[in-house]
């Protein structure tokens, strides 16, 4: 079991946060104690469904629910920028963070399905 904080895709969930943190000052007031509030809770449940994943052997249903958690994420990112809070800069690079965050997440579903396929 590799140290949670290690991962990469803990590192990318934590940097988006941070990315997210940053761009929170700029957003108007009702945005940033609504919306602004969940995103931030929705990465940190991703955060902690990373290390609770990492510390299980039954990584499947938690590495799903980071999944559902992150397109919450995307929504919440592609909202921003539809109400034009971010720049189109801003709302490419963070989905551009999210997407890596989902192939590292399908890959390790995807390991993880194969481990339990091959034990049976």
């Amino acid at each position: 079991m590799a140290i949670y904080t290690n991962l990469p895709v803990y590192k990318a969930s934590y940097s988006l946060l941070l990315e997210i943190n940053r761009m929170m000052p700029n957003l108007p007031r009702d945005c940033r104690y609504s919306l602004g509030q969940e995103l931030r809770h929705r990465i940190m449940e991703i955060i902690v469904l990373i290390y609770r994943a990492n510390r299980t052997k039954e990584k499947v249903s938690l590495i799903s629910k980071m999944r559902e958690t992150l397109l919450e994420v995307q929504v919440y990112i592609r909202l921003f920028s539809d109400l034009k809070y971010i720049s189109e800069r801003k709302y490419v690079a963070l989905i551009e963070e999210t997407v890596s965050m989902s192939k590292q997440m399908s890959a390790w579903e995807k390991s993880e399905q194969n481990k339990v396929t091959n034990e049976k």
